[in-house]
């Protein structure tokens, strides 16, 4: 009896202190997004040629809308460079169809991939680099929302030469579905203030997803495209060698709108699950600390696990407040409407499950494409039907 009752109180205490160390988070969360909220746009006086490019795969939803937003820019020398791996990619006419009705930008279309890429976007997208022609990129995800003043928003500070990548912040934009709305709470309400509070602790060494904008000479002089190739997380990897080779990551002011279409909880799970094993490859330490990013899960804990109900109470109390604050602050941080207040126990719930199993294996899926990594490396590439891919 008295073993038990010792290990109850220990596991209440740690349960306690678990909770107390969310709500340091939790507050860190709301402060570094209220501050990002106050934000300046950014100008620069020169604007150099620009060269973005949009690797494509498959007809997603509103992408002739995404597509026509990336030309419509106003930037006084645009090339838009969209790619897709085959010629039977249904984004393939979507494309044409912008470039047509556009025919006043320079949009050029570019089908196929290169051989012996492990990573299918970056097969794509080196493909891509054969009509590229000017010497600054920027590196852009097709199911992204932009408006006319993106290209010169990303490349200003690239006018500064110690920068030599710019990545964005991007703010989940849910397509009504109730699991597209879940995955849209997930980036604004976890990932995004997760990655703001990390930046409170030293300089950024890596790139977020949807948005990177660098000089051709500084992707080059870290081995080129073809140095991302083997990773799953090319745009985390981007960051780290940039900041390796002693420049500055540095993100941008402009929020990116990633159009979130995950129409069922099954398709949302694959994708989180996805995202996190990932990071938990580049990242193990920081993935294992993920769970205090649920400050009402752990003071529930800790409440049910208490005998001193009062101030367990009122721990629970506070963890939910500040969960409600955190929502609040950094959906006005990144200009979204925030979710219904009874979504945010289902959101936790979820995240928490999806954490759990991303905690262990290795497969993951890209676009419908199984690919296995290690340490967010990708052990072998495979086709679209899942067979293991023959380089030529």
């Amino acid at each position: 009896m008295g073993f038990g009752r010792g290990l109850r109180r220990a596991l209440a205490l740690t349960a306690e202190l678990a909770a107390i160390a969310s709500l340091g988070y939790t507050a860190a969360a709301i402060a570094a997004s209220a501050h990002f909220g106050r934000r300046q746009p950014e100008r620069a006086e020169a604007q150099p040629p620009v060269t973005l490019l949009v690797p494509l795969h498959g007809a997603e939803p509103l992408l002739e809308e995404n597509l026509r937003a990336f030309a419509e820019q106003n930037y006084p020398d645009l090339q838009l460079v969209l790619g897709v791996a085959h010629a039977g990619d249904p984004a393939l006419p979507i494309a044409q169809r912008v470039a047509a009705a556009l025919a006043d930008r320079r949009i050029d279309i570019d089908v196929g991939e290169v051989t012996g890429a492990r990573n299918p976007k970056l097969a794509n997208v080196l493909s891509m680099m054969r009509l590229v022609r000017n010497a600054t990129l920027i590196l852009a995800d097709s199911d992204t929302r932009v408006d006319a003043d993106y290209v010169r928003a990303v490349t200003a500070p690239l006018q500064s030469p110690e920068i030599g990548a710019v990545t964005c912040l991007f703010a989940g934009v849910p397509d009504g579905t109730f699991a597209s709305k879940l995955g849209a709470m997930f980036m604004n309400e976890q990932f995004i203030p997760s990655a703001l509070v990390d930046r409170l602790f030293g300089p950024l060494r890596h790139c977020f997803g949807p948005t990177n904008a660098f000089r051709a000479s500084v992707l080059q002089s870290i081995g080129g495209f073809e140095a991302l190739a083997p990773h799953l997380a090319d745009d985390f990897m981007l960051g780290h060698f940039v900041a390796r080779s002693g420049l500055r990551v540095v993100i941008s002011k402009y929020v990116i709108r990633t159009m979130v279409s995950d129409s069922t909880l099954p398709i949302l799970w694959e994708h989180e699950l996805r995202w996190h094993r990932t990071i938990r490859g580049l990242q193990p330490l920081g993935y294992a600390g993920m769970f205090l990013t649920f400050p009402v899960p752990l003071a529930l804990l800790a409440f049910a696990l208490a005998s001193r109900r009062v101030p367990a109470g009122a721990l629970l109390a506070t963890a939910v407040l500040a969960r409600i604050a955190l929502q609040r602050v950094a959906a006005h941080a990144l200009g979204v409407r925030p979710a219904a207040l009874w979504m945010i126990p289902l959101r936790d719930a979820f995240g928490l499950a999806v954490w759990a199993r991303g905690l262990t294996g290795h497969d993951v899926r890209w676009r419908g494409a199984p690919l296995q990594m290690a340490d967010g490396d990708l052990l072998e590439e495979r086709n679209r039907t899942g067979a293991p891919k023959q380089n030529a």
